[in-house]
């Protein structure tokens, strides 16, 4: 188990190092908000919040500026990052 922990932390790392710089030198993001109006209460008290949140709130706080929306465009060439939110999908 702990293999297992060390290398998955050795993967995250060297994907973060790999997208990081993509997402910091990218002039225009997209996040596709396609979760079908899925929520969940945030921890740190925003009340029910979409998943796009998470993503706006950091996208927001690196001061990298994005578009949100719900119906994806058909001509994805004038974006350099496209994020998709695909929901959140319980068992129970």
């Amino acid at each position: 188990m702990k293999l297992f922990i060390k290398n998955f932390a050795i993967i995250l790392l060297v994907l973060s190092l790999w997208i990081v710089p993509v997402i910091i030198s990218a002039q225009t993001v997209l996040i596709w908000d396609n979760d079908n109006n899925s929520d969940f209460l945030d921890p740190e008290g925003a009340g029910n919040v979409g998943c796009e949140y998470g993503l706006q709130h950091a996208l927001t706080a690196n001061g990298i500026i994005y578009t949100t929306v719900s119906a994806l465009p058909t001509d994805l060439s004038g974006y350099d990052v496209v994020f998709v939110t695909l929901g959140i999908y319980c068992v129970g």
